[in-house]
């Protein structure tokens, strides 16, 4: 027997069940093209920095399927699925509650397992299509009494995790990345702190930067035929994900590649820039400064500091390493410098200039004109583009 719009008046609740259905599956059409319509205007890059969670989320891995927005698939199954409720018969609904029931146990999953991070209006999505399924299975099986639609849509529902979770990966990933042939440097302000003192000094952003690569926290020889200069915040975790692309780039050519680091603080307790709705890493602010105070002291010591706050280590943690390296004293005073807090208001106004396309931490100066932003999706892939770049 094929449920219609007939036997509405034969089963429990009539026809508000059917109603009921309809209207939460045009709820969960129009979350997922909220969502689909918030994937295409994000700039589809992973990194830390101007981000809700949902945004995050949105430009994961686990968002796109080769290349197509998991949104747009929810927009077209949740309009089978409105056509199906409308129509007389209904031999689809089954496999596309199954679908339905699938998909969202998948996403689910992936929120709360793979990502640990949770987008709001993606569980209302989910929770809807979990209902909708529910109560268009229970439905279906009090309109046949068969046993057939509970296997039709366990078929559904593992044939679609399957499917989406072997393509998404197994397939290639998203594009994680911006790289930029030139910002809107018109918008850097004056600053002459990279500059200071003698030493070796390296023009970016069509000249409108000089940064003093000797005097400046670098890691790799200041002299090297390849200059970067990498804006990031010890506590992102993006942040800290490039920084082992980096090592193994650096590892593979030694003599050639030079970092100057500017850490950028995602912390309202030095960086004002921040809004509202901006990711912020409380304690990022005291790490900064830490790791400045160590480069002014003792400069030769910077490059393992440096990795241990990359490694995750605690503010107190932070404190205890420096001071097995500086004395109390030597520490206090070299805090006390006010060169540390002009460094990080520059390196966020710096931040802010070649932000106005795009948030997200690190960003890294390559060339002249060449800025990349966000994430690359993999270790390969950064150091295939940067060897390319670079000329390398």
């Amino acid at each position: 027997m094929i449920w219609s719009t007939d036997d509405d008046d034969l089963l429990p609740g009539g026809k508000w069940f059917t109603r009921t259905l309809l209207v939460l599956a045009l709820g969960g059409l129009a979350i997922n093209l909220l969502l689909l319509f918030r994937h295409l205007i994000t700039s589809g890059i992973t990194g830390c920095g101007g981000d809700s969670p949902c945004e995050e989320l949105l430009v994961s891995r686990w968002s796109q399927v080769f290349g197509i927005p998991v949104t747009a698939f929810g927009v077209l199954v949740y309009l089978a699925l409105t056509v199906s409720l409308l129509v007389k018969t209904r031999p689809l609904l089954t496999p596309i509650l199954g679908v339905i029931l699938g998909a969202a146990a998948w996403f689910v999953f992936v929120q709360v397992v793979l990502l640990g991070r949770f987008c709001p209006w993606c569980m209302s999505a989910h929770g809807i299509g979990l209902c909708v399924a529910a109560l268009g299975l229970w439905r279906q099986w009090k309109a046949d009494f068969t046993e057939s639609i509970w296997m039709s849509a366990a078929l559904s529902a593992m044939g679609v995790v399957l499917a989406i979770s072997s393509l998404q990966y197994y397939g290639p990933g998203a594009t994680s990345y911006r790289m930029d042939d030139s910002s809107d440097f018109s918008a850097l302000r004056t600053s002459g702190i990279y500059a200071l003192k003698e030493g070796r000094k390296v023009a970016f952003a069509e000249g409108r930067r000089i940064y003093n690569v000797s005097a400046l926290p670098h890691l790799g020889p200041a002299d090297a035929k390849c200059v970067m200069v990498e804006y990031l915040d010890y506590s992102c975790p993006s942040c800290r994900k490039m920084a082992g692309f980096l090592n193994a780039l650096m590892a593979r050519h030694p003599a050639d590649l030079c970092l100057v680091i500017l850490p950028v603080p995602l912390d309202r307790s030095c960086n004002f820039s921040l809004g509202v709705n901006d990711t912020e890493f409380p304690g990022s602010c005291k790490l900064t400064k830490l790791a400045l105070a160590l480069w002014r002291a003792k400069p030769q010591e910077f490059a393992g500091f440096h990795q241990a706050l990359l490694d995750g280590a605690s503010t107190d943690a932070a404190t205890d390493t420096a001071r097995t390296v500086l004395t109390r004293l030597e520490l206090s005073d070299a805090l006390r410098d006010p060169w540390i807090d002009e460094l990080i208001q520059a390196n966020i106004a710096d931040c802010t200039a070649f932000s106005l396309h795009n948030k997200k931490l690190p960003k890294l100066l390559i060339t002249d004109k060449r800025i990349l932003h966000g994430l690359p999706s993999g270790e390969a892939d950064f150091i295939r583009v940067m060897e390319r770049e670079l000329g390398l």
